[in-house]
């Protein structure tokens, strides 16, 4: 069950538009860690798609790290791997930001292309069905 949660997860409804935001947020801001406090200060009180920003940033560790228990949990992987300038890390380039989300959106696709998969495979299924069901009838002299 966690594996197959796992790869819906950019399929709950807001989840993109909840991810770009929070990858926004932790990328161009001055502070690179936030805490849930911090981050609804500069984001909606609570993310659509999860009950806290917290939550969301855990369900997605290919971009964000959470450390639970200090004080600004919350960072993105990229910007808290960064070469430190004193004790800040700096913003994210305009670049580099806007190929996270574009590999947010991608991870997104990705997901609904494979959900919508198995429904090439019903007309499919229908077929088969309909011709073992007429196979059997004609064996069985229940044909017409």
């Amino acid at each position: 069950m966690y594996f197959r949660s796992k790869q819906i997860k950019y399929l709950k409804d807001g989840r993109l538009e909840d991810v770009l935001a929070l990858i926004q947020v932790l990328a161009l801001d001055k502070d690179s860690h936030r805490s849930e406090g911090g981050l609804r200060s500069e984001l909606p009180a609570r993310p659509n798609s999860a009950e806290s920003w917290l939550q969301l940033a855990g369900e997605h560790q290919e971009f964000f790290r959470v450390v639970e228990g200090k004080q600004y949990p919350i960072s993105l992987v990229t910007r808290h791997v960064s070469e430190e300038a004193g004790q800040k890390r700096p913003p994210l380039s305009p670049e580099h930001t806007q190929a996270l989300l574009n590999a947010a959106v991608e991870l997104h696709d990705r997901q609904i292309r494979r959900s919508q998969r198995w429904t090439v495979l019903i007309p499919i299924w229908v077929a088969v069905i309909g011709g073992a069901v007429a196979v059997f009838r004609v064996l069985t002299g229940n044909g017409a």
